[in-house]
């Protein structure tokens, strides 16, 4: 998947966590939005791997250099960069 798919699914799997958590919050005994909840945080955290593997951290927390701080090191948002 290229990279603007993969930042485009990211997203919207993000949004369905976490309208459906908001859900949630008043419909906790709903199985079918627990099971809703699972599987969008599945395809986002498969997502977010495979964006990451592919064209760099998404977040400080994934830089993966234990040497070398390069977070700052990507395009910003404004330069053509993701976020």
């Amino acid at each position: 998947m290229n990279q603007e798919k993969l930042m485009q699914l990211i997203q919207k799997a993000s949004f369905a966590v976490y309208d459906t958590k908001l859900f949630l919050d008043t419909h906790p005994n709903c199985q079918e939005a627990l099971d809703y909840y699972q599987e969008m945080k599945k395809i986002r955290e498969k997502a977010w791997k495979e964006y990451t593997e592919n064209f760099g951290s998404l977040s400080a927390e994934d830089v993966p250099n234990k040497d070398y701080w390069d977070w700052n090191n990507r395009p910003w948002p404004w330069e053509g960069g993701n976020c």
